[in-house]
């Protein structure tokens, strides 16, 4: 069992997230904190150039996670063509 940490930041932004995304990211964090290993049907990824920085992706929707001594904490949520610039 994993757990998942979101920051104040990134709470705010899934919040004003469409509320269809909000629930698929909730059914997401409940999966990653069963096993947080790639599989089907939970699409998350290493992203490149960001050492040990993940990406969780909910349709067009993409949540930032680092991961950390048993547990991921959540940095970033956002829209694909926003979330990546920092």
């Amino acid at each position: 069992m994993v757990r998942i940490l979101i920051s104040r930041s990134a709470e705010r932004e899934l919040a004003r997230l469409p509320q269809d995304v909000q629930e698929r990211s909730a059914k997401a964090f409940e999966q990653l904190g069963q096993d947080p290993r790639p599989r089907p049907g939970l699409e998350v990824r290493p992203l490149r150039g960001m050492k040990g920085a993940w990406r969780l992706r909910t349709g067009s929707y993409r949540g930032i996670y680092e991961k950390e001594e048993g547990q991921l904490r959540f940095t970033r949520f956002g829209h694909r063509k926003d979330v990546y610039r920092f």
